[in-house]
């Protein structure tokens, strides 16, 4: 039990800063994360809590529970870009012990370690564990259901455990619709075809955890309907169509599988060896672990899910990072041999590769961005804890690598990364949220009304005549100066390429 905490204490040590640190510094600017806040923030002003409204327009394509979690952390934090993050690394963390907690119990301390390093220290783990976009929310609540399924499948069918099932995959379905369903209950298909044991798979389900999941699951959209009858037309033909048919971020089948190393970097080249170790084990020995053929039945139907899906998107491929780093995890504990060698090999590389890039880096420092480098420092305390309380897990050199890799994605997101700090909706808003008859041109942008505090509506350069009245003025945030004919538009301020216009008729 002591190892265990101190191992713990070890990764929340890395974990804590690597994901907090510098959280708020850059602008929410991404239209995921922009979605998110500004209809929290509308649902927290206007006080209602079951109709959201984004930029003052209805939206249902997504369901609430992450305006609802980002809703509470503005209560707590203030209306800001840290609070609209601080619920992805909430889940995140929560994923992480999550599969610690598992791994430990299933396989043994040192898996457990590998594997909450490898999901959380992989440039898609933390690039969205740092994000206020829904899906650390969806990642821990479907690793959740899986591994509850597992458990039923395996183990113990008990009241409790098809309860939990049941709520884990209402929520699920309530942070981000039905991936939260399928990705359960068919790895769990899966693994019944495979055991051939169609009565285990009946077995996890019960009468009050499909009430539950029915009550939480599809509640809200039950009175959605009721209340706002079309709702149904939009949200199922809009949002089925856009994910499933035409795809607005339509890819190639095989989109994933060319990006799947970068996504999982540095960790992500593991699987080619660890692939091959585990089909080595299972000619061996005829069979491989429970805990570890499950791992390869989620990765497969992870994968076969969303190679078929039309819409491709890096942060789809976050549903596969636990049964990687399972895999990976279980695979840096057990390589022996010529693994183990190769291991140290590509180890050995990165190492170097790093060393090169700290080099370049301490080159390009200036006495203005030394004070930024100071918190990087904070990193390294993983490797003073783990000498001072002489913990065996995790390891030195997987240990190292995850520093490393957290290290490297902060410095690249403070330093190199195209999007400034703070965007130029931030910097002009701080100027032109004060004035009352505020406009934006369409289409309208949510980030202009997260940083004005109230919403901004969007208008066309038809609907300027309309509003400006004798002896009145308006202002406008848009791109360029609307052509409107006896419109004069006096250019205020401007950051990048927005421009705040002051509009009025000429004076006769």
């Amino acid at each position: 039990m002591k190892s265990s905490l101190n191992t713990l204490l070890v990764i929340l040590s890395l974990l804590l800063p690597a994901l907090l640190f510098t959280l708020g510094e850059h602008s929410i600017s991404k239209i995921q994360e922009v979605r998110i806040a500004e209809t929290a923030r509308e649902m927290l002003v206007s006080g209602d809590l079951l109709v959201p409204h984004y930029n003052g327009e209805l939206r249902l394509q997504k369901p609430p529970l992450p305006y609802w979690a980002t809703l509470a952390s503005y209560k707590i934090a203030g209306f800001n870009a840290t609070a609209v993050r601080l619920p992805g690394v909430l889940f995140g963390l929560l994923t992480a012990l999550l599969l610690f907690t598992w791994c430990r119990r299933e396989l043994r301390l040192q898996v457990a370690a590998n594997t909450a390093l490898v999901l959380a220290a992989s440039f898609i783990g933390i690039r969205y564990f740092r994000s206020g976009e829904a899906d650390a929310m969806l990642l821990f609540f479907v690793s959740a259901a899986c591994m509850l399924g597992y458990d039923m499948f395996y183990h113990s069918t008990d009241a409790t455990r098809r309860l939990l099932f049941g709520l884990a995959l209402g929520l699920g379905f309530l942070a981000k619709g039905p991936a939260a369903l399928a990705i359960p209950l068919l790895t769990l298909l899966l693994l019944t075809i495979l055991e051939k044991q169609p009565a285990r798979f009946k077995a996890c389900f019960s009468l009050p955890g499909l009430a539950l999941l029915i009550l939480i699951g599809f509640g809200w959209y039950a009175w959605i309907f009721w209340q706002l009858p079309d709702a149904a037309q939009q949200f199922f033909g809009h949002q089925l169509d856009e994910t499933f048919v035409s795809g607005t971020h339509a890819k190639p089948l095989w989109w994933y599988l060319a990006h799947v190393f970068e996504f999982f970097a540095p960790w992500g080249i593991l699987l080619i060896p660890a692939f091959w170790w585990s089909y080595r084990q299972y000619k061996l020995s005829g069979s491989l672990p429970d805990s570890l053929r499950f791992a390869w039945s989620w990765l497969f139907e992870v994968f076969v899910l969303l190679t078929i899906t039309i819409n491709k998107q890096t942060q789809y491929a976050l549903l596969l990072a636990p049964p990687v780093a399972m895999i990976v995890g279980h695979y840096l504990a057990a390589a022996e041999g010529g693994f183990a060698k190769l291991n140290k090999v590509l180890f050995g590389i990165l190492c170097l590769a790093a060393m090169a890039a700290g080099v370049y880096a301490m080159m390009h420092v200036t006495t203005a961005t030394l004070a930024s480098f100071a918190w990087l420092g904070l990193l390294l305390i993983p490797l003073a804890l783990k000498y001072f309380l002489k913990t065996q897990t995790p390891s030195w050199p997987v240990l190292l690598v995850a520093i490393v890799t957290c290290m490297a994605y902060l410095y690249s997101e403070s330093f190199v990364a195209a999007e400034p700090r703070q965007s130029a909706v931030q910097v002009l808003m701080s100027r032109a949220a004060a004035h009352t008859a505020l406009y934006q041109s369409r289409p309208g942008d949510g980030a202009i009304s997260f940083y004005a505090g109230r919403v901004v509506p969007p208008i066309s350069d038809q609907d300027i005549a309309a509003l400006l009245q004798p002896n009145r003025e308006i202002w406008l945030v848009s791109q360029q100066a609307p052509l409107v004919k006896d419109i004069k538009a006096e250019p205020v301020a401007e950051s990048g390429e927005l421009k705040l216009f002051k509009l009025k008729r000429p004076a006769s």
